[in-house]
């Protein structure tokens, strides 16, 4: 009809009926994207609220992050792509959309990373410690993450980002051989992470060194040690080989064997395990294993008393001990048994 020629006529080289589906395109979208962006979030505040766990308030945190004048431009760059542009206006606004959707996904995957990084190893203890460390390990994986997001946007700018990525893997393979001691501790600080052989304040004793673990950082770990320096590991050093962790340590082993002479009459050697016995009975939170005339041994009759204490606390395992041997020993010189030699003693528990 001829009243409505003129939404044919053209305007910058596109005709008025291109200029106005665009425009209700723009509408459309723009109303879906902030319409679904408002119901998924007030969805998912209605849910967080009615659970426990903090990971649903993390999601409505990171949906926050989209922000109104976002949705403006990306409902605007879907709009113009049937309208015929110079190339440098459609360029121009094709690398807005990718810079800006390529910083947005940035942040969300970042928020992300740091709750996950957070519930890792603050779920260990929230002192400085593991605040540092879980600090370092976010800094890593936030400039990784930036990486990836600069090839991309490269790749959509049209550079090669193949020939760079090549360019980067021969520049990383010569800086990994010459920080290969460095890159080992943090593969190795990840694997103590994921595996936790120990935490902040564990005790552990690493050959014959034993201590307190005060912090496990992205190279080394730092033990406070019984006789009170610090000592530092590298973590490769730690994950290639043997710990003794006493984190979990309920209770400890004391064994003690000890001899009297083969002339001790029978009637004195029966009275020795029950006496033995006794002591244990009489100690704080110690539990008879066993006691028993083990065997003859350099020509006099050994016995063996096994017991354990219970609790972590190793004065008081001292106190136990010290309160068995200082029984026995009274019991002993009242029945007028005699040690033949000096008393050999063996434990097993840590020191």
């Amino acid at each position: 009809m001829p009243q409505f020629d003129f939404l044919n006529q053209a305007y910058f080289g596109n005709t008025l009926t291109a200029y106005l589906l665009s425009a209700a395109t723009f509408l459309g979208v723009l109303w879906g994207f902030l319409l679904g962006r408002r119901l998924l979030i007030g969805r998912l505040r209605a849910l967080a609220q009615l659970t426990a766990t903090d990971i649903d308030d993390v999601a409505v945190d990171i949906l926050e992050k989209i922000k109104a004048p976002e949705c403006y431009i990306v409902a605007f760059y879907f709009a113009t792509r049937p309208l015929d542009f110079h190339y440098r206006i459609d360029r121009g606004l094709h690398m807005v959309v990718v810079v800006m959707v390529a910083y947005r996904i940035v942040t969300m995957i970042q928020a992300a990373v740091g709750y996950g990084v957070k519930k890792m190893i603050l779920a260990d203890g929230a002192d400085a410690a593991h605040r540092d460390t879980a600090q370092t390990v976010t800094l890593a994986a936030q400039g990784f993450i930036w990486v990836g997001a600069a090839l991309f946007v490269l790749s959509n700018f049209g550079f090669n980002v193949t020939s760079m990525v090549a360019g980067l893997g021969i520049g990383g393979i010569a800086v990994a051989l010459a920080a290969q001691a460095v890159l080992g501790d943090l593969f190795s600080a990840v694997a103590i992470y994921l595996d936790k052989p120990f935490v902040v304040g564990d005790g552990i004793k690493v050959g014959d060194v034993a201590g307190t673990v005060e912090h496990v950082g992205v190279k080394t770990t730092r033990v406070r040690s019984v006789n009170g320096e610090m000592l530092v590991f590298p973590n490769g050093q730690l994950t290639s080989t043997r710990i003794q962790n006493f984190g979990d340590l309920s209770e400890r082993r004391s064994f003690h064997a000890f001899s009297v002479p083969a002339s001790t009459p029978p009637s004195l050697l029966k009275k020795i395990p029950g006496h033995a016995r006794a002591a244990v009975g009489k100690a704080k939170d110690a539990r008879l294993d066993r006691a028993h005339l083990a065997g003859v041994k350099e020509g006099n009759l050994e016995f063996e008393l096994s017991f354990y204490v219970r609790g972590t606390d190793y004065n008081a395992f001292m106190d136990a001990q010290e309160t068995v041997l200082l029984d026995l020993l009274e019991s002993l010189r009242i029945e007028g048994v005699t040690l033949a030699g000096p008393a050999r003693r063996m434990t097993a528990s840590p020191n």
